[in-house]
């Protein structure tokens, strides 16, 4: 009887390991609008530089897709032509629905940015650079998403 649990205690002892599934890593989001520079990618969206213009995508059955449904809306209040070294960043955003999430860059570099408003799917978004531009080009950057939409807007402005 002992033998026959030694026996049985050494079957199957071979360690197989689990069967593994994988899949496929997403497509980096800049390649959906031919290049670009990804600023911010989180669960199924993104949002994607490419010159002077921001796109927001949506991954939808394993591929980016921009959102140009309009059901979000970002109006940049500032800043605006050319303006000192120390810059304030501000975006007012709508939507039908509830927002959910939003953003603000300078140059690619996120910013930490405060809001206000009357509604959950209204407000102000705002934020300045942690130090002082260099004179010249800038990029601004604003976002802003529902569960089910999202848009991103770019600005260009100068600084003296």
């Amino acid at each position: 009887m002992l033998l026959l649990a030694a026996a049985a205690a050494g079957c199957g002892s071979a360690r197989t390991a689990p069967p593994t599934t994988t899949t496929a890593p997403p497509p980096d989001p800049a390649s959906a609008i031919g290049g670009g520079n990804t600023l911010y990618q989180g669960g199924a969206w993104a949002v994607v530089v490419k010159g002077d213009t921001a796109v927001a995508l949506h991954l939808a059955g394993g591929e980016w897709a921009p959102d140009r449904s309009g059901r979000v809306k970002v109006s940049f209040l500032g800043p605006t032509g050319t303006v000192a070294p120390i810059a304030q960043v501000a975006a007012e955003l709508s939507a039908k629905t509830p927002l959910v999430e939003s953003g603000l860059w300078v140059d690619g570099v996120e910013l930490l940015e405060k809001g206000g408003g009357l509604t959950t799917m209204r407000g102000t978004i705002y934020g300045a650079p942690s130090s002082a531009l260099a004179r010249g080009k800038h990029l601004a950057v604003a976002y802003a998403r529902t569960a089910t939409a999202a848009t991103a807007v770019a600005r260009v402005f100068r600084v003296r």
